[in-house]
């Protein structure tokens, strides 16, 4: 049997989940869905932009279940760049407000987790995200 093609799968349809879920929470707040690993919202002449990637995935098949996320923050006058260039801070870095990192993992067979997840990839946005967004506004 071919475990990485499995592996692979199993962690594809996690992440395509969370990113879903994501979706429907971030919809509240004016942002869509645009390509597959990104969000954008129109807000005052500028544009926001969510941007995940999922750790490991440009070295070729999973060696576990597990999904871990980067989420990328950037914002643009007027509209869209072509490509879209993330000139903003990514969650690699940020604390929340004890210090603590995010906790942006899960295992995609268990679900193992998935909803704290969900939950800080949620936070991160908008403790670090929003606060970013609106400091584009102040500055230009």
């Amino acid at each position: 049997m071919d475990t990485s093609r499995t592996t692979t799968q199993i962690v594809r349809r996690g992440f395509d989940r969370a990113c879903a879920d994501y979706t429907k929470k971030m919809k509240q707040y004016g942002f869509s869905r645009h390509r597959a690993r990104f969000w954008i919202r129109s807000n005052d002449g500028w544009v926001d932009v969510i941007h995940f990637h999922r750790y490991g995935i440009s070295y070729g098949a999973p060696l576990n279940n597990s999904v871990s996320i980067r989420v990328h923050f950037a914002s643009h006058p007027n509209e869209l760049p072509a490509p879209i260039y993330l000139n903003g801070p990514s969650s690699t870095k940020l604390r929340d407000s004890n210090g603590d990192a995010y906790h942006l993992i899960f295992d995609a067979l268990s679900l193992d987790t998935y909803d704290r997840c969900l939950e800080d990839l949620v936070r991160v946005t908008l403790e670090h995200g929003f606060p970013w967004f609106a400091s584009q506004r102040v500055r230009a």
